[in-house]
């Protein structure tokens, strides 16, 4: 159980990036204290954050000193070391559950533990060495074969056609994988669900837009069905639920051309494709993920307006012919640019998003098409 923690009493969170700053600024916002731990002394909850302990998450010291200082201590990235998580929650209340990491941080466990509460997902092989690759039978390419653990944003996975380039992608990636067979793609969509002792709650779906394995638009709501969308709210209660989970989770989905819903993974935290819900939603993600760790009664889900978000990538600064915050903050005005505050734009790095609101999908397909193009993206 987790009892109500009201301000000013102290959050902690793990981690110090962009999910870690929003939170934080909820969190102010409502008159909690904010602690981060994060490596990163100038990471971006610490222009938000009352105090930022530098050190790693093996750092038992520090712990101590968080552990401390906070009532209650959430994540801001699903690969946050379990054994911090663990050690913290022996005198700190940390959500969501060392238990629920495990699982999300894994990805053959995740989809063996979607199997085994009736939920369907792509068909699935475990490989863990040589032999394992050349067992694969040939009705099952093409594939992806995907690390187990830590890839994101399309690192750690290649695809392969055959055994052969099986044998190869395997002698790259190494260790702990799992195969997963393509399906034919209609759409991929996200749904983000919270829980704690009070209830749950469940946003509408989102539809995601990926380019080069990194999300690039989400749209919300998702232009699917209503079977489509009432499948995919009960699958998160039926996921939280297994997982006895507190906290915020994302959910992403493939559908099939066919009409099928398969689950893809589950995210234990904030999602980009949610950061819409900051300026559609009557209630945010992030004071969403604060109310659930909280123990305070889950906010109402419903959508104010149909709404787009636009991932900002660092390539966009490193494009000498244009000025992009002139572009974001002049050209459309009822477009919300919010900045990450990160020093330096990498290629593929997030630096921002923007996000638009509207009563027309249409208009909202426009408004993002012109941005892409003024931007160069």
């Amino acid at each position: 159980m987790n009892s109500i923690i009201l301000p000013p009493k102290c959050l902690g969170i793990l981690g110090g990036g962009q999910l870690g700053m929003m939170l934080a600024l909820v969190a102010k916002q409502f008159g909690y204290q904010v602690v981060v731990l994060e490596a990163d002394a100038n990471c971006p909850a610490s222009r938000v954050a009352d105090k930022v302990i530098v050190a790693s998450y093996g750092d038992n010291n520090a712990l101590d000193e968080m552990a401390s200082i906070c009532d209650v201590i959430t994540t801001e990235f699903e690969n946050v070391p379990v054994h911090a998580v663990e050690y913290l929650n022996q005198s700190t209340p940390v959500y969501p559950s060392a238990s629920a990491l495990l699982i999300a941080q894994n990805r053959l466990k995740e989809k063996t533990f979607f199997r085994s509460l009736g939920l369907e997902t792509a068909n699935f092989i475990a490989i863990n060495n040589a032999t394992d690759c050349v067992s694969v039978q040939d009705d099952f390419f093409p594939a992806i074969l995907k690390t187990s653990t830590l890839g994101y944003d399309g690192k750690g996975q290649i695809r392969v056609n055959s055994v052969a380039e099986l044998e190869v992608a395997y002698r790259q990636l190494g260790g702990e994988c799992i195969l997963e067979q393509m399906v034919q793609l209609a759409s991929e969509v996200s749904i983000i669900v919270a829980r704690n002792n009070t209830g749950s709650a469940v946003y509408p779906l989102i539809e995601n837009q990926h380019r080069n394995g990194i999300l690039d638009v989400s749209y919300i709501p998702a232009k699917t069905s209503a079977d489509i969308s009432a499948k995919a709210q009960q699958a998160a209660l039926v996921i939280v639920d297994g997982l006895n989970y507190i906290g915020l989770l994302t959910i992403e989905f493939f559908i099939t051309t066919d009409g099928r819903l398969l689950i893809n993974e589950i995210a234990p935290r904030p999602h980009n494709s949610g950061h819409i819900t900051i300026e559609v939603a009557t209630t945010s993600q992030f004071e969403q993920q604060l109310r659930a760790v909280c123990g305070l009664p889950l906010g109402a889900t419903g959508l104010k307006s149909k709404g787009a978000m636009l991932n900002l990538l660092g390539d966009i600064w490193l494009n000498d012919s244009i000025s992009p915050e002139e572009i974001l903050l002049t050209e459309l005005p009822e477009a919300k640019y919010h900045s990450y505050g990160k020093a330096i734009a990498k290629a593929g790095r997030k630096m921002g998003h923007i996000s638009i609101s509207n009563t027309s999908h249409e208009v909202l397909v426009d408004s993002i098409t012109l941005l892409k193009h003024r931007l160069g993206i």
